[in-house]
């Protein structure tokens, strides 16, 4: 175990108060801090001043700063970057979006935009306030990991982070990993932000009862450093408007200069949902606090050490069925970036039951030039009862006549977090007691199946690329002798799966249009396995008969899924102050397996089986327009138009059948 202390509950969440004092913070705080800002007009992006009034009348006259002596004012924080070394693109399984683009995205959550992602499922427990994860290529409990600014926001409820307590305000990127049998996702937050105040209005309602509210401000001169806030809120009524949920939350930063041209920075998230009676307990929180240090150590070596703490209360009326242990993090991160070489060692000192106790993590790219490029990750974790390894490489070949080639091939051991066992009541020995002697039984296999699984993947094709013209294809292998459940509350009565192997393609396009801006674009996965835990012989009135016990469909994945839209995207005008958004298009998979059991017996079963429970088929179409002039951006989202009934990720919990949302996005500057 670690070298120091774990305390147990922990943690609070701000509620109205907090929320209201944290909104006029936005207000005022603005105000407060103005008079230490420098002009810097060479900062002021091309799309809200004009040096000039250009022809058209959107464009906007610069308006001259202040006066202020430059003697009486605090320099801007600088902040040290660590490299990320992770190439975008389809070919590496890398998606990564700036604040712009996720300005520009149709995603109000962080499961939105993760849906976007070719491959990857959602697995919704309901509406806002549900519990929310995702998964790929089969991947289950530890091997989804979310990352915010470095630090791991650590699983509180089950084997994965849930997503829907993670909030997108104050983001200003984020970096999506999509490898064989692993997700990993990497949060950014906005800090110094060019040396320019900054500030971020989005507000939008619609069907349901549905609300979004969400507010971000940063300062990179107020207080002696660097201060930075968010807060935010979702709320609906849930399907057929019975299922009402929430989920709310706030993130203030405050960095500050050190000695050595490196920076002290501390983070404190607190984020809380309303689960109305579907989830027990109906109302929880998660608390998320870290401190940190990072230098420049020489040209292109960033060091950064931090601890973090995360905790999950809920209200005094109800009680999770697992102890809420506080997990604790003490982390140090060297980072390097040269023009060939870009690499990343992350070493942690983990506190808490059912994680590892400590874990070490290399990702090193090389630019090779008109060659291509190739990286490599190694991770290696230690636990209570043993360690495991994991292993990925990626290359890719520059494009020679707009064709390039890609693989990727990975394999290792991983471990299944897990949760602490509830301890039962001590016997009363003054009254003889014994208190609940079969509390402590009843959950300590909440997070079922064994502790480690062998995993591996392989992933090769090409891309083409010409003129706007994208098109790519690659086949895909994905082995695991053990799947995992998520456990959460939406799937922690799941049995572990029995693996085995599964092989598939994915392909991808992108045609351009005319008139300009339109385009056709889209992906398709496809894997062969059964459609169904059973199968239906044609023209004959038998009744179903099992596949063999490893056709059996993995859990999480569905046979195929697919994307395609018509799509319109361009900007107006000289100076750039008009963009429009249009997509037009379809989301879908076929039945997918979950894994809650269920037992299927037949007269030609000698005995009965146990197998994935199955949901239908899910097929969203949708209608998103977004219109943006110089930094305020309208938008209107109409989800599920065609009225499907039956679209759910898991039994039973139904999805909304249709919903339409309207509201603004509107940044601010100085």
């Amino acid at each position: 175990m670690t070298s120091f202390s774990t305390s147990h509950g922990g943690g609070f969440s701000l509620g109205g108060f907090g929320l209201s004092l944290l909104a006029a913070v936005l207000v005022v705080l603005p105000s407060a801090a103005g008079a230490q800002v420098l002009p810097d007009s060479t900062l002021i992006p091309p799309d809200s001043t004009q040096l000039e009034t250009p022809d058209d009348s959107l464009g906007l006259q610069e308006i001259q700063g202040d006066t202020i002596n430059p003697q009486d004012t605090l320099p801007a924080v600088d902040v040290p970057e660590l490299t990320r070394p992770m190439t975008e693109g389809w070919n590496t399984g890398t998606w990564y979006y700036d604040r712009e683009e996720i300005l520009g995205s149709k995603a109000i959550n962080l499961a939105d935009l993760l849906d976007e992602i070719p491959g990857l499922t959602p697995l919704r427990g309901g509406d806002y306030g549900a519990p929310t994860a995702v998964s790929g290529f089969g991947a289950g409990g530890g091997r989804i990991k979310v990352f915010k600014d470095g630090v791991e926001i650590l699983p509180l409820e089950g084997s994965v982070a849930d997503l829907a307590r993670i909030g997108i305000a104050g983001l200003r990127s984020i970096l999506i990993l999509r490898g064989v049998g692993e997700i990993r996702i990497e949060l950014e937050s906005v800090l110094a932000e060019g040396g320019r105040p900054y500030s971020l209005i989005e507000a939008g309602t619609g069907d349901l009862n549905s609300n979004v509210l969400r507010g971000t401000f940063s300062h990179p001169r107020a207080l002696g450093g660097v201060v930075a806030l968010g807060i935010e809120r979702l709320d609906t009524r849930g399907p057929r408007g019975e299922e009402p949920g929430v989920t709310q939350g706030a993130w203030i930063r405050y960095a500050r200069p050190l000695f050595g041209s490196g920076i002290l920075l501390a983070d404190y998230a607190s984020r809380s949902s309303d689960r109305g009676i579907i989830y027990s307990p109906e109302e929880s929180s998660r608390a998320d606090w870290s401190l940190r240090a990072r230098w420049p150590l020489f040209s292109g070596l960033v060091g950064d050490l931090y601890f973090g703490s995360s905790s999950l209360k809920t209200d005094e009326f109800g009680t999770f069925t697992f102890d809420t242990e506080t997990r604790r993090q003490l982390g140090a991160i060297l980072a390097y970036d040269s023009e060939r070489i870009q690499a990343s060692g992350h070493l942690r000192r983990l506190s808490g039951e059912g994680i590892p106790n400590t874990t070490a993590d290399l990702q090193v790219q090389s630019n090779l030039g008109r060659f291509g490029g190739v990286s490599g990750e190694l991770t290696w974790e230690s636990w209570e009862e043993r360690s495991v390894s994991r292993n990925r490489i990626r290359a890719w070949s520059a494009p020679v006549g707009g064709l390039s080639f890609f693989a990727e091939i990975g394999s290792g051991e991983w471990g299944f977090p897990y949760l602490p066992a509830l301890t039962p009541p001590a016997p009363d020995t003054a009254t003889g007691d014994q208190g609940d002697t079969t509390q402590g039984d009843s959950i300590q296999n909440v997070l079922p199946g064994p502790r480690f699984a062998d995993q591996g993947g392989s992933r090769f094709g090409a891309q083409f690329r010409w003129k706007g013209i994208s098109l790519a294809g690659a086949v895909l292998k994905a082995e695991a002798d053990s799947l995992f459940v998520m456990g959460l509350p939406t799937d922690v009565a799941g049995a572990t799966q029995a693996g085995g192997s599964r092989n598939g393609f994915e392909v991808s396009a992108r045609i351009p249009l005319y008139p300009k801006g339109f385009a056709l674009q889209g992906w398709w996965q496809k894997w062969d396995q059964a459609e169904e835990a059973w199968t239906t012989p044609a023209d004959t009135t038998e009744p179903p008969e099992l596949v063999p016990e490893k056709d059996t469909p993995w859990r999480y994945l569905p046979r195929q899924s697919y994307q395609a839209s018509l799509s319109f995207h361009n900007t107006f005008k000289e100076s750039g102050n008009l963009e429009v958004w249009f997509d037009l298009g379809v989301r879908g998979r076929d039945p997918m397996a979950v894994p809650i059991p269920q037992e299927i017996e037949w007269e030609e079963e000698e005995e009965p089986r146990m197998v994935p429970s199955m949901v239908p088929f899910y097929q969203n179409w949708f209608v998103r327009v977004q219109i943006r002039i110089v930094t305020v951006r309208a938008y209107f989202l109409w989800e599920n138009f065609t009225v499907r009934q039956q679209n759910q990720d898991y039994l039973g919990r139904i999805l909304p059948a249709t919903r339409s949302q309207y509201g603004v996005r509107w940044t601010l500057w100085n």
